[in-house]
C-alpha cells in the first residue's frame, strides 16, 4: 500500500526543512512524498531541492491559495493513500504512516484520522484537538476531525471531487462534509497524536478572517443540508475552547 504525503508550502523557509525531515524519517518505506510550492522567494525552494532525492514530485509555480495547491497534489499522487502534512507541521513520531497503513489494511476503511496538537514557537504544546469516532449527530452539531490528520483513499477523490475553492477557508469542512456526511464513507479514528502543528493557520489570523470562515462553514452546512446549521455554526466554533490548555 503506498502512502501519498503532500506537503504545499509558501515562503516557509523557516519551518520546510523540518516537515520535509519529518517525512523522510518516517519507518514507512512505501510513500510517495510530493511539495507543491507556490514560487516561494525566501531561500525555501533552495532548502526543498537539497533533498531532491527523497522527494518524489516538486512542483513551483503560482497558484490560488493552498486548497488549489493540494489539488495539485492530489492529481500528482500515484498513492493507494493521500495525506498531508503542511510546512508548519511534523509528524508526532516516525511511526505514523505505519500506523495509518495498518488501519487502512485491518479495518477496510476509507479513511483514517487522528489527533493534531498546536505548539508555539518556544516549543510549548498550547492545544490539543483530541478527536473521536465520527458520527452523523456530531457532524450535525458542528464537529469535524483535525483536517491534517486524515487520510484518505485515492479512489475517493476520483469518486467525490477534490477540494472546491469556492468554499475559501472552509474547503476543508466542506470535504470532510461532503465525504462524511452525504456520502457515509467508512472511517477509523486513531487515539493517538498523528500532527505537532505550529500555531498561526490561515483562518485564524484576524478577526476579518475568522467572520469570513464562519460563513463559508455555514455555506458547507446548507450545502451538505445539516439539519439545524443555525445551531451547528455557534457549536462548531465552541468546540476549540475546550482544546487550550
Amino acid at each position: 500500500m503506498k502512502i501519498s504525503v503532500i506537503t504545499v508550502c509558501f515562503n516557509a523557509v523557516s519551518t520546510i526543512e523540518s516537515s520535509i525531515l519529518s517525512v523522510i524519517s518516517q519507518d514507512y518505506e512505501n510513500v510517495e512524498y510530493i511539495v507543491i510550492d507556490g514560487g516561494s522567494a525566501d531561500g525555501t525552494i533552495a532548502i526543498i531541492q537539497r533533498y531532491a532525492a527523497q522527494v518524489s514530485c516538486f512542483i513551483s509555480e503560482p497558484d490560488k491559495g493552498i486548497y488549489d495547491a493540494i489539488n495539485k497534489g492530489i492529481a500528482h499522487a500515484s498513492g493507494d493513500i493521500i495525506g498531508l502534512l503542511h510546512a508548519n507541521d511534523c509528524f508526532a513520531s516516525t511511526r505514523i504512516l505505519s500506523t495509518v497503513a495498518q488501519n487502512f489494511q485491518q479495518n477496510k476503511v476509507d479513511a483514517v484520522y487522528g489527533n493534531l496538537v498546536f505548539y508555539n514557537e518556544t516549543g510549548r504544546i498550547i492545544r490539543r484537538w483530541n478527536s473521536q469516532t465520527c458520527s452523523r449527530l456530531l457532524l450535525e452539531l458542528g464537529w469535524m476531525p483535525p483536517h491534517p490528520t486524515l487520510y484518505l483513499k485515492k479512489e475517493i477523490y476520483k469518486r467525490y471531487g477534490n477540494y472546491r475553492l469556492d468554499f475559501g477557508t472552509a474547503a476543508d469542512y466542506e470535504l470532510i462534509l461532503r465525504v462524511f456526511y452525504r456520502y457515509r464513507i467508512k472511517t477509523r479514528f486513531v487515539d493517538h497524536v498523528f500532527i505537532k502543528m505550529l500555531t498561526g493557520g490561515i483562518s485564524n489570523k484576524n478577526l476579518l478572517n475568522h467572520v469570513t470562515g464562519n460563513s463559508n462553514d455555514f455555506k458547507a452546512m446548507k450545502k451538505h443540508q445539516l439539519h439545524a446549521p443555525f445551531i451547528a455554526i455557534i457549536l462548531k466554533p465552541l468546540q476549540k475552547v475546550f482544546q487550550y490548555l
